[in-house]
């Protein structure tokens, strides 16, 4: 039965039943460093670490569900920055419209990467930490060629350029040495990054793989038309509007149910 996830950007998910031990020798030849992620459970629910930006202690969290890089309001105070007013808007969860605004960040340093004059969208976020909170998103994780080894909680970026092929070759050898099952991720032109899943028997459908939320999401209107019941109903209150979640319970989930790039169904 599999158990353990790598995820890579880009192009594919790797799914093993054993610890990935062979990987940090595997990518070694492509250049790759290995960072270690903090615990998931003590703060933040999207993998992350603790990096610094404009020379401070930071949390550096990846969330392949958004694109460029974003800062918690609370962050920019913390990190005295000057907030610009951005000429477009943005909606939230809620459908609320609302102005962008952003910041200048002059140097982030993650490993041996460093990225300067980074413009980062301030978000609405209440949270506050012990340090600022900058959420990396799907562009990064594609230009640094990110893999993240879930089983054993690292990061493995590299500035150099990694072909197509080398990505397969990574992932053939997983396969072979490590009873891992690579599925290949379907990128939109929006550059989002989704796989195809079977809820209950039903019809496929796209899922987003996103790293920036625990759980398995699905919208109301698709739960309501499987015909799933809810519970656990909840509001959540937050400064730019409301969102009604709850839970439902599926009986059976299959990952790759087109057999797409001829690869295993998983259930």
């Amino acid at each position: 039965m599999f158990k353990k996830i790598l995820l890579g950007f880009s192009f594919c998910l790797l799914i093993g039943s054993c610890y990935a031990k062979q990987l940090p020798e595997i990518l070694k030849k492509y250049n790759y460093q290995q960072l270690k992620l903090v615990d998931t459970n003590q703060e933040f629910v999207a993998p992350y670490l603790i990096a610094k930006v404009n020379q401070n202690k930071a949390y550096i969290l990846f969330d392949s569900g958004s694109k460029g890089v974003s800062i918690f309001n609370s962050s920019v105070t913390q990190l005295k920055l000057n907030k610009s007013q951005d000429s477009n808007y943005s909606l939230n969860m809620a459908g609320q419209k609302s102005k962008n605004h952003s910041v200048i960040l002059d140097e982030i340093e993650i490993g041996n990467i460093h990225l300067n004059n980074i413009k980062a969208r301030i978000t609405t976020q209440p949270k506050k930490k012990q340090y600022p909170i900058i959420v990396i998103g799907l562009d990064f994780l594609e230009k640094y060629n990110a893999i993240f080894d879930f089983s054993r909680s690292y990061i493995y970026l590299t500035n150099r350029t990694i072909t197509p092929k080398e990505h397969y070759l990574i992932g053939q050898k997983l396969q072979n040495n490590g009873n891992y099952l690579l599925i290949n991720l379907t990128k939109l032109i929006s550059q989002y990054q989704i796989m195809p899943i079977m809820v209950n028997n039903n019809s496929p459908v796209n899922c987003l793989v996103d790293t920036g939320t625990s759980n398995f999401t699905i919208s109301n209107n698709y739960s309501e038309s499987l015909g799933l019941k809810s519970t656990s109903k909840k509001t959540i209150q937050a400064k730019d509007g409301t969102l009604t979640i709850a839970d439902a319970n599926i009986s059976s989930l299959i990952i790759n149910p087109l057999n797409i790039f001829f690869k295993k169904k998983l259930s």
